[in-house]
Protein backbone atom coordinates (compact mmCIF):
# COMPACT_ATOMS: atom_id res chain seq x y z
CA UNK A 1 0.00 0.00 0.00
CA UNK A 2 1.30 3.44 -0.91
CA UNK A 3 1.68 6.04 1.78
CA UNK A 4 -0.67 8.98 1.58
CA UNK A 5 0.92 12.09 0.10
CA UNK A 6 -0.62 14.10 2.96
CA UNK A 7 1.31 12.26 5.63
CA UNK A 8 3.15 14.87 7.79
CA UNK A 9 6.84 14.43 8.46
CA UNK A 10 7.75 14.32 12.16
CA UNK A 11 10.76 16.30 13.54
CA UNK A 12 13.93 17.48 11.82
CA UNK A 13 16.50 15.59 9.89
CA UNK A 14 20.07 15.46 11.19
CA UNK A 15 21.20 17.82 8.42
CA UNK A 16 18.54 20.36 9.38
CA UNK A 17 19.50 20.20 13.04
CA UNK A 18 23.16 20.70 12.21
CA UNK A 19 22.26 23.65 10.00
CA UNK A 20 20.27 25.29 12.81
CA UNK A 21 23.09 24.70 15.29
CA UNK A 22 25.62 26.26 12.90
CA UNK A 23 23.41 29.32 12.31
CA UNK A 24 22.79 29.78 16.04
CA UNK A 25 26.50 29.43 16.73
CA UNK A 26 27.32 31.95 14.02
CA UNK A 27 24.83 34.47 15.43
CA UNK A 28 26.13 33.91 18.95
CA UNK A 29 29.69 34.53 17.78
CA UNK A 30 28.59 37.77 16.12
CA UNK A 31 26.84 38.95 19.29
CA UNK A 32 29.83 37.96 21.43
CA UNK A 33 32.10 40.01 19.20
CA UNK A 34 29.85 43.07 19.03
CA UNK A 35 28.61 43.17 22.64
CA UNK A 36 31.93 44.14 24.31
CA UNK A 37 32.49 46.95 21.80
CA UNK A 38 28.92 48.17 22.32
CA UNK A 39 29.38 48.16 26.09
CA UNK A 40 32.66 50.03 25.72
CA UNK A 41 30.96 52.66 23.58
CA UNK A 42 28.16 53.06 26.12
CA UNK A 43 30.64 53.54 28.97
CA UNK A 44 32.66 56.09 27.00
CA UNK A 45 29.48 57.99 26.14
CA UNK A 46 28.56 58.05 29.82
CA UNK A 47 31.93 59.57 30.74
CA UNK A 48 31.66 62.15 27.96
CA UNK A 49 28.19 63.14 29.15
CA UNK A 50 29.45 63.50 32.71
CA UNK A 51 32.36 65.67 31.56
CA UNK A 52 29.84 67.95 29.83
CA UNK A 53 27.86 68.18 33.06
CA UNK A 54 31.04 69.13 34.92
CA UNK A 55 31.70 71.80 32.28
CA UNK A 56 28.22 73.22 32.85
CA UNK A 57 28.88 73.29 36.59
CA UNK A 58 32.17 75.12 36.01
CA UNK A 59 30.36 77.72 33.91
CA UNK A 60 27.84 78.20 36.73
CA UNK A 61 30.74 78.59 39.16
CA UNK A 62 32.33 81.24 36.94
CA UNK A 63 29.01 83.06 36.64
CA UNK A 64 28.79 83.13 40.45
CA UNK A 65 32.39 84.04 41.29
CA UNK A 66 33.71 85.67 38.12
CA UNK A 67 36.42 83.11 37.36
CA UNK A 68 37.03 79.39 37.13
CA UNK A 69 38.39 77.62 40.20
CA UNK A 70 42.16 77.01 40.40
CA UNK A 71 43.53 73.54 39.76
CA UNK A 72 45.87 73.45 42.75
CA UNK A 73 49.14 73.29 40.81
CA UNK A 74 49.95 76.77 42.17
CA UNK A 75 49.23 77.35 45.87
CA UNK A 76 49.48 81.12 45.40
CA UNK A 77 46.73 80.96 42.78
CA UNK A 78 44.55 79.06 45.25
CA UNK A 79 45.09 81.69 47.96
CA UNK A 80 44.35 84.53 45.54
CA UNK A 81 41.16 82.83 44.38
CA UNK A 82 39.88 82.26 47.91
CA UNK A 83 40.66 85.85 48.94
CA UNK A 84 38.79 87.16 45.92
CA UNK A 85 35.83 84.78 45.82
CA UNK A 86 35.43 83.93 49.51
CA UNK A 87 36.40 87.25 51.15
CA UNK A 88 35.03 86.30 54.56
CA UNK A 89 37.08 83.09 54.81
CA UNK A 90 39.43 83.14 57.78
CA UNK A 91 41.93 80.93 55.97
CA UNK A 92 43.07 80.86 52.35
CA UNK A 93 44.92 77.58 52.77
CA UNK A 94 43.03 74.72 51.11
CA UNK A 95 44.57 71.45 50.01
CA UNK A 96 43.86 71.22 46.28
CA UNK A 97 45.37 69.44 43.28
CA UNK A 98 44.11 68.60 39.76
CA UNK A 99 42.50 65.41 41.09
CA UNK A 100 40.57 67.12 43.92
CA UNK A 101 39.81 70.61 42.58
CA UNK A 102 36.47 69.66 41.03
CA UNK A 103 35.06 68.28 44.27
CA UNK A 104 36.63 71.02 46.41
CA UNK A 105 35.13 73.91 44.48
CA UNK A 106 32.05 72.48 42.76
CA UNK A 107 30.93 70.37 45.70
CA UNK A 108 29.05 71.39 48.80
CA UNK A 109 30.49 74.22 50.91
CA UNK A 110 30.01 75.12 54.54
CA UNK A 111 27.11 77.53 55.07
CA UNK A 112 29.39 79.58 57.33
CA UNK A 113 31.19 82.03 54.97
CA UNK A 114 34.13 82.15 57.37
CA UNK A 115 34.86 78.46 56.88
CA UNK A 116 33.57 77.57 53.39
CA UNK A 117 35.88 74.57 53.01
CA UNK A 118 35.33 72.94 56.37
CA UNK A 119 35.04 69.16 56.62
CA UNK A 120 31.75 69.23 58.53
CA UNK A 121 29.05 67.70 56.27
CA UNK A 122 26.25 68.64 58.68
CA UNK A 123 26.61 72.32 57.75
CA UNK A 124 27.26 71.94 54.03
CA UNK A 125 25.06 73.68 51.47
CA UNK A 126 24.25 72.48 47.95
CA UNK A 127 27.11 72.75 45.48
CA UNK A 128 27.29 73.40 41.75
CA UNK A 129 27.45 69.69 40.90
CA UNK A 130 25.87 66.70 42.59
CA UNK A 131 28.75 64.28 43.08
CA UNK A 132 27.90 60.63 43.56
CA UNK A 133 29.25 59.85 47.06
CA UNK A 134 29.95 56.26 46.00
CA UNK A 135 32.45 57.57 43.43
CA UNK A 136 34.19 60.14 45.61
CA UNK A 137 37.22 59.33 47.75
CA UNK A 138 39.39 61.98 49.45
CA UNK A 139 37.77 64.62 47.22
CA UNK A 140 38.69 62.67 44.08
CA UNK A 141 35.80 62.00 41.69
CA UNK A 142 36.01 58.78 39.67
CA UNK A 143 34.19 58.00 36.41
CA UNK A 144 31.83 55.06 36.84
CA UNK A 145 33.74 51.78 36.77
CA UNK A 146 37.16 53.47 36.58
CA UNK A 147 40.08 53.59 39.01
CA UNK A 148 41.61 56.92 37.93
CA UNK A 149 39.80 60.15 38.88
CA UNK A 150 38.94 63.03 36.58
CA UNK A 151 41.80 65.50 36.11
CA UNK A 152 41.12 69.27 36.01
CA UNK A 153 43.77 71.66 34.69
CA UNK A 154 43.19 75.38 34.32
CA UNK A 155 45.02 77.68 31.91
CA UNK A 156 46.37 80.71 33.72
CA UNK A 157 48.60 83.72 33.23
CA UNK A 158 47.36 87.30 33.41
CA UNK A 159 49.20 88.44 30.29
CA UNK A 160 50.82 86.88 27.27
CA UNK A 161 50.49 83.26 26.28
CA UNK A 162 48.52 81.08 28.66
CA UNK A 163 50.44 78.25 30.27
CA UNK A 164 49.95 75.05 32.23
CA UNK A 165 52.15 73.64 34.96
CA UNK A 166 50.80 70.10 35.03
CA UNK A 167 53.71 68.47 36.86
CA UNK A 168 52.94 64.78 36.92
CA UNK A 169 49.59 65.35 35.19
CA UNK A 170 48.96 65.41 31.46
CA UNK A 171 48.09 68.64 29.64
CA UNK A 172 47.49 68.76 25.91
CA UNK A 173 48.63 71.00 23.05
CA UNK A 174 47.58 70.76 19.43
CA UNK A 175 49.87 70.08 16.47
CA UNK A 176 50.71 73.79 16.31
CA UNK A 177 51.93 73.80 19.91
CA UNK A 178 48.92 75.76 21.19
CA UNK A 179 47.13 74.74 24.36
CA UNK A 180 43.71 73.22 23.98
CA UNK A 181 41.21 75.42 25.84
CA UNK A 182 43.94 77.89 26.68
CA UNK A 183 41.46 80.43 28.07
CA UNK A 184 39.47 77.97 30.16
CA UNK A 185 40.44 74.48 31.35
CA UNK A 186 41.01 70.88 30.41
CA UNK A 187 39.06 68.01 31.97
CA UNK A 188 40.63 64.61 31.32
CA UNK A 189 39.54 61.05 32.01
CA UNK A 190 42.04 58.22 31.65
CA UNK A 191 39.38 56.25 29.81
CA UNK A 192 38.40 52.65 30.36
CA UNK A 193 41.99 51.39 30.55
CA UNK A 194 42.75 53.55 33.63
CA UNK A 195 45.97 54.74 31.96
CA UNK A 196 46.60 58.43 31.25
CA UNK A 197 49.55 57.57 29.07
CA UNK A 198 52.39 60.13 28.88
CA UNK A 199 52.26 62.88 31.52
CA UNK A 200 53.48 66.45 31.43
CA UNK A 201 53.02 68.54 28.30
CA UNK A 202 51.85 66.45 25.38
CA UNK A 203 51.36 67.65 21.81
CA UNK A 204 48.65 65.70 20.05
CA UNK A 205 50.67 64.61 17.04
CA UNK A 206 51.20 61.27 15.36
CA UNK A 207 54.80 61.15 16.59
CA UNK A 208 53.73 61.52 20.23
CA UNK A 209 51.07 58.85 19.96
CA UNK A 210 52.81 56.04 18.16
CA UNK A 211 55.50 53.52 18.83
CA UNK A 212 55.35 52.82 22.55
CA UNK A 213 52.57 51.17 24.46
CA UNK A 214 52.69 53.90 27.11
CA UNK A 215 51.96 56.61 24.56
CA UNK A 216 49.27 54.51 22.88
CA UNK A 217 47.58 54.14 26.27
CA UNK A 218 46.63 57.82 26.17
CA UNK A 219 44.73 57.39 22.92
CA UNK A 220 41.49 56.46 24.71
CA UNK A 221 41.64 59.39 27.15
CA UNK A 222 38.33 61.24 27.12
CA UNK A 223 38.57 65.03 27.21
CA UNK A 224 36.38 68.12 27.12
CA UNK A 225 38.08 69.60 24.06
CA UNK A 226 37.43 66.70 21.68
CA UNK A 227 34.34 64.95 20.37
CA UNK A 228 35.27 61.61 21.87
CA UNK A 229 38.80 60.50 22.68
CA UNK A 230 42.31 61.80 22.02
CA UNK A 231 42.47 59.37 19.09
CA UNK A 232 39.54 61.16 17.45
CA UNK A 233 41.55 64.38 17.31
CA UNK A 234 43.61 62.77 14.55
CA UNK A 235 40.53 62.19 12.36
Amino acid sequence: MKRSLNTKRQGFTLVELLTVIIIVGFLAAMVAGVAPQAMRSVKQSSIRAEIQQLCMALESYKAEYGEYPPDGTDSNAVSRHIKRCYPEATSTSVSVNPETALCRFLGMHDANPRTPFSNNPSSWTKGFFEFDPARVSDYKFYPSGCNVPYIYLKARGATGKKSYSPGSYVAYKDENNNWYNAETYQIISAGLDDDLGPTGTVSVTESNFSGTEKKAAGMDNIVNFGKKTIKDLFD
